[in-house]
């Protein structure tokens, strides 16, 4: 999936210049900056990989906390009753890495058989 970058609220960004500075002292010790002649594909490296570490974080919070707040009507479905059924753990792979949340999974009291009537497979079995 391609990523389109969105502009980043101002409050947003200077949040971001602080933490990016505590970063640099916590990769590169108390100075804050890698040794004179490092490469910059090395820098590039390391502010990569924490820049994809927080992106990846802040989704897998995102979703774990939306599907934890879910609202009532998430569980509703017309003319049917809903019946609470666990969680499943859903996994994702996105351009910063894999994350996992736990997915509330409700039951029907009533079956969804039209819905998948048994019919022929689609596959290469079937021909």
């Amino acid at each position: 999936m391609a990523f389109t970058r969105k502009t980043i609220d101002a409050d947003v960004q200077e949040r971001l210049r602080q933490m990016a500075a505590e970063m640099r002292e916590m990769l590169y010790g108390e100075r804050g900056f890698p040794e004179w002649g490092t490469r910059f594909r090395e820098i590039e490296n390391d502010g990569m990989s924490v820049g994809l570490e927080l992106a990846r974080l802040v989704m897998e919070q995102a979703v774990d906390e939306q599907a934890r707040r879910a609202p009532a009507s998430a569980m509703q479905v017309e003319g049917d009753e809903v019946r609470p059924a666990g969680k499943e753990v859903m996994p994702l792979e996105t351009e910063a890495g894999r994350i996992s949340w736990e997915q509330p999974r409700a039951q029907l009291k009533q079956g969804r058989k039209a819905f998948f009537p048994p019919t022929a497979s689609a596959g290469p079995e079937s021909r």
